[in-house]
């Protein structure tokens, strides 16, 4: 209640201060008005407000609890009278006499605004938490039931009910015990049961009897009628009291109602307070906006006579200034003017001097031109005096240079005479003895060699284990067939071949039988194999080759030409294009790159520096972290910001070295990181390996491959090549180099365009096509051009050196093993993209093909580069001579399997390109034994390592050299058991019931058995013919397998990519025909 009382002496206070600001505006506004009219306007502002008075009676009838609260209309009617009496005219003079302005005015009457509304916002919320008290108090009395009981209990439960309990004769409030009782929890806590009954007061004695007998005296006991009427009392009391406890809770309910409904009226005039005083602040508003628009009204009048009169002055002192600029334009006129005749008059005396000048230079010049030529003509005399002092002195120096050459000849005459005769006498001596060593050491190689025949002529009868592949020191020629014998594989492949054991029986026959087999082998090991004293057709060869590497050299600068040539075109193109990528490191690309460039452009001739080097692999390490993250939007941001460029840069430091032991001006470790920079580059990225090829990059890589090759492989005779071979090119820079040129190789196989290389159906005519070339065409021709440069300029003869340079192992050289790999890929690459580019729409068993690049050609000439012969050794570098004390190795390492893994592939992708030249190739004496070999270790080595891709290459292979070839299907069934055919036979279960491993297996054992009818009683002894003819049957059946006649690489699932499809009905034929018997 004392809150109201503030809040209602806030009110008034607020409407005194608000009444006061109305009168001092309304006074400022209407000066002109009567004071009558101020008053009257005054008292109407009056009347709108509601007064407010507080009596002190006021305060003492709101303190009573039973009393409802003040109304504020109420107070507004009691105190209206005593504010107008209050509020006379004098006061308006003496508020306008203040010197209070009109701001601090409006600031206060804010001020007490926001404290009025907050004040009634006040009442409104302790107004409604009232109401909300009545109503529970209201809903609590109407829910309180009256119950009044008439026995003793009834009484004790209202005497509980009423919240009093009579204990000893005193009445105690429920609380106050209900509180001792929680005091004393502590105690009881900690006393013993014992202690408390001790602690009570002791009764008197015989107290107990004493109450039993008052209790059971007879005075007690009560008739029924005394019962009765007692009963009867009781009731009619309880009754009474029921009737004046409803009575009272009728009071007091019609108390509360009126209090609620005073209070809720209470509010409606608060809430109606607030409405009337929101409109009396957004009438304030009004006026303060319509006082701050006068105001600003009034600055702008004062601002805009401001402007007019500075306009004025500056008009003014325009006038002004141009009158100036006038006289000042006359006077600069007249100043010209006056220049302009002291020029010219300047100008006409220059002119004369000038002339004067001119006359005394020819007179000058007229006299230096006698000087000079009198300068001459003694110059010409002089020189003339001394050229003929000089044919004097050498006249005379060549006279006696000519007697001192005569005495010498003389004296080297007589030497070289006595030197003569002393070297003739000691060169019959030396021959002498030379030719008794002769006679005496092939004495000695005649014995050794029947003594060799006669322990190795049962161990070589079947080739059951593999010989060696080393060259020998002194090759051996068969003197009957007139054939060169370059090492051991060589020798019993060649005395195991059809036609060297014909000549043998033909020539040699013993009472008139036929020769065995051992008993050949034995007579060409003691009779027909000789050692080659002197070799000479050694000679021509040379000579020979020389002319050979002319042509190709010069074939491949034309080449080169051409090729650079569209690099400028195609490079022209592309700068017209807006080359862009969406990397989010394209900016740092774009600085490294730069980097690269600066540190190549500062950097002198010499070689670099310790910092320089640091911070070029500092460089290539941020671009290698960045390029590692395999984004192919990184990638192709890097080569259009010129980073492949900059790497060419970097590595042309390497072309001018031509010496092993030259120190490169980059050391090979920070070449490494270029080279491995540009493979993380072009790595599955077909942009930028297209742009390496179109650009002319590639042969960049190639030539620079091509002199690493040079340095560490010399140019050799092929009776020795691959011996002088420095170990030094299996290092870091040549492997990475064959790995970025093999992966833009792979790349541009899977990403090569569309299209046919053979002519379709144009819709457009000859000429336009010719003109417009399509990009598939484009692709090849660019594609031939490359491999035609790599064959040309010798790559593949130096990979070929390489190869026939390792004769040993490779488990422990993995530097070796790593570009033996990158090597044979790089091969296959080319294999796969020659194929692609010219023969993409023939069947392998095309007997049409061309090869304009020369690939072929060169892989013939070199035995597949010597990839073969590697393999052999690399396989059997630990095989024991003795074949009783142990078997050959069939568990290899995982650098010796990839090896593996990558030369068939190469094989298989070359019998793709040249069916007939795989065959013949592989099928050459030498080469068959050692392949054969080599299939039977590898398939023993599946067998007890499971490695599908090498099973799976290995397999394809013996197909592919075996199918229509009977001479090549008779070496898979030769040799100790089991044979390769026996082990294709033994393969796990899988691979005959298997669909996917059915597809690999069968078209090798078809291509292995077929027309060959003891491969095929090897093959039934394993399993059913049936098998094969029903496969066939089921591709036969396939439809649409009848059209499917282009090879697509790797696709080695079809059988008409294996096994010619016009021969299909025969080989059904032929496997059925054993079940007809």
């Amino acid at each position: 209640m004392v809150m109201k009382i503030r809040i209602l002496k806030d009110l008034l206070s607020f409407y005194v201060l608000q009444f006061k600001c109305r009168i001092i505006l309304s006074a400022l506004d209407d000066v002109k008005n009567s004071d009558s009219s101020t008053l009257q306007d005054s008292s109407v502002r009056t009347s709108e407000i509601p007064a407010v008075h507080i009596d002190t009676e006021c305060v003492s009838i709101t303190q009573q609890a039973d009393t409802p609260p003040l109304r504020a209309n109420d107070i507004f009617l009691a105190e209206k009278a005593g504010i107008e009496s209050e509020m006379d005219p004098s006061d308006i003079s003496n508020v306008s006499a203040a010197n209070l302005s009109m701001a601090e005015v409006l600031a206060k009457k804010e001020e007490l605004a926001d404290r009025l509304e907050k004040a009634n916002e006040e009442a409104i919320a302790s107004a409604i938490a009232e109401e909300e008290q009545l109503t529970r108090e209201i809903e609590a009395e109407e829910n309180n039931d009256i119950n009044i009981e008439t026995d003793n209990d009834s009484d004790f439960s209202a005497s509980m009910g009423s919240g009093s309990v009579s204990f000893c004769g005193m009445s105690m409030d429920w609380n106050d015990v209900l509180a001792d009782y929680e005091a004393r929890e502590t105690w009881r806590q900690s006393t013993s049961w014992g202690d408390i009954v001790e602690e009570e007061p002791a009764r008197p004695p015989g107290h107990g009897i004493h109450m039993h007998e008052k209790l059971s005296s007879p005075s007690r006991k009560r008739t029924i009628a005394e019962s009765k009427k007692k009963h009867e009392e009781k009731q009619m009391k309880a009754q009474q009291l029921r009737e004046k406890l409803r009575e009272e809770k009728t009071l007091k309910l019609q108390k509360l109602l009126e209090r609620e409904k005073d209070v809720r009226k209470w509010k409606e005039e608060l809430l109606d307070q607030r409405r009337r005083m929101m409109e009396e602040k957004l009438l304030h508003a009004e006026f303060k906006r319509e006082v701050q628009l006068q105001a600003i009204v009034k600055k702008a009048q004062e601002e805009e006579a401001k402007v007019n009169e500075i306009a004025f002055i500056n008009t003014l002192e325009a006038q002004n200034k141009r009158h100036d600029v006038l006289s000042k334009l006359k006077e600069y006129e007249q100043r010209l003017n006056e220049l302009q005749e002291e020029r010219q008059r300047r100008q006409e005396e220059k002119q004369a001097r000038d002339e004067a000048v001119q006359e005394r230079k020819r007179a000058l010049e007229a006299e230096r031109q006698a000087r000079v030529e009198e300068l001459l003509m003694r110059r010409k005399e002089q020189e003339a005096r001394i050229e003929q002092q000089r044919q004097e002195k050498e006249k005379a120096r060549e006279d006696a240079a000519r007697e001192r050459a005569r005495d010498r000849e003389e004296r080297l005459a007589a030497l070289t005479a006595a030197q003569q005769e002393a070297m003739e006498e000691l060169q019959k001596k030396i021959q002498l003895k030379h030719d008794e060593s002769i006679r005496r050491h092939m004495e000695q190689i005649e014995q050794r060699k029947e003594k060799a025949a006669e322990l190795s002529s049962g161990r070589h009868a079947n080739t059951d284990y593999a010989p060696k592949l080393t060259p020998y020191e002194r090759k051996k020629q068969c003197s009957l067939c007139n054939v060169l014998i370059s090492s051991e594989v060589y020798l019993f492949s060649h005395i195991k071949g059809k036609k060297h054991q014909q000549a043998v029986r033909e020539n040699s026959s013993i009472q008139g039988r036929e020769l065995s087999d051992e008993e050949v082998e034995h007579l060409s090991l003691k009779k027909y194999i000789i050692d080659i004293v002197v070799e000479s057709a050694a000679l021509p060869e040379p000579l020979k080759d020389g002319e050979e590497r002319q042509k190709n050299k010069k074939k491949a600068k034309k080449i080169k030409a051409r090729m650079n040539s569209r690099a400028k075109e195609y490079e022209s193109l592309m700068e017209t294009k807006n080359c862009g990528s969406d990397s989010p490191y394209k900016a740092k690309l774009q600085r490294l790159a730069k980097d690269l460039l600066k540190q190549l452009q500062v950097q002198d001739s010499g070689s670099w520096a310790n910092n320089k080097v640091s911070a070029l692999d500092r460089t290539l390490g941020e671009i290698t972290r960045v390029l590692e993250k395999k984004n192919v939007a990184d990638q192709i941001a890097f080569q259009v910001a010129g980073g492949l460029t900059a790497l060419e840069h970097i590595l042309q430091v390497v072309v001018p070295t031509t010496n092993v032991n030259t120190a490169s001006r980059i050391p090979p470790k920070s070449l490494c990181n270029a080279i491995n920079v540009y493979n993380l580059t072009c790595s599955n990225c077909s942009e930028n390996c297209t742009d390496v090829l179109f650009s002319n990059k590639i042969t960049f890589l190639m030539d620079l491959l091509i002199h690493q090759l040079t340095v560490y492989v010399p140019d050799e005779n092929n009776a020795i090549l691959g011996r002088n071979t420095n170990k030094q090119v299996f290092e870091g820079l040549t492997t990475g180099l064959l790995k970025v040129s093999a992966v833009v190789f792979s790349c541009l196989i899977a990403n090569r365009p569309e299209g046919n290389s053979q002519p379709a159906t144009p819709k457009i005519s000859t000429q336009e096509m010719k003109n417009k070339p399509s990009q598939g065409d484009a692709f090849n021709s660019r594609v031939q051009d490359l491999i035609s440069y790599v064959v040309n300029i010798g790559l593949i003869n130096k990979l070929h050196g390489c190869f026939l340079s390792v004769q040993g192992p490779v488990d422990e050289n993995p530097k070796m093993a790593t570009f033996l790999q990158q090597a044979t890929e790089l091969l296959h690459g080319m294999c796969m993209l020659c194929f692609a580019v010219t023969r993409r729409s023939y069947s392998i068993f095309d007997n049409n093909r061309q090869d304009p690049t020369g690939l072929t050609s060169a892989l013939q000439a070199t035995d597949l580069a010597g990839v073969l012969h590697m393999l052999y050794c690399v396989l059997f570098h630990g095989t024991i001579s003795d074949p009783s004390t142990a078997s050959p190795k069939e568990s290899y390492t995982q650098n010796t399997v990839q090896v593996a893994i990558q030369s068939l592939q190469f094989f298989n992708s070359f019998a793709a390109l040249d069916l007939p030249a795989f065959q013949s190739i592989v099928g050459a004496e030498g080469l068959s034994l050692a392949f054969r070999h080599i299939a039977s270790s590898l398939l023993g080595h599946c067998s007890q390592v499971s490695c599908e891709s090498l099973l799976h290459e290995v397999i394809v292979c013996v197909g592919y050299f075996t199918v229509n070839h009977p001479d090549n299907q008779v070496i898979v069934q030769s040799g100790r058991h089991p044979t390769v055919l026996q082990k294709l036979c033994q393969l796990p279960f899988q691979y005959f019931s298997d669909p996917r491993l059915i597809k690999v297996l069968f078209p090798s054992l078809i291509a292995a058995c077929y027309n060959n009818r003891q491969n095929k009683i090897i093959l039934e002894q394993e399993m059913s013919c049936v098998l094969l003819a029903t496969f066939i049957q089921d591709f036969v059946q396939t439809p649409g397998q009848a059209d499917n006649q282009s090879y697509q690489p790797g696709d080695y699932l079809e059988l008409a990519n294996r096994f010619p499809q016009e021969t299909w009905e025969e080989a059904r034929q032929f496997f059925l025909k054993k079940e007809k018997k």
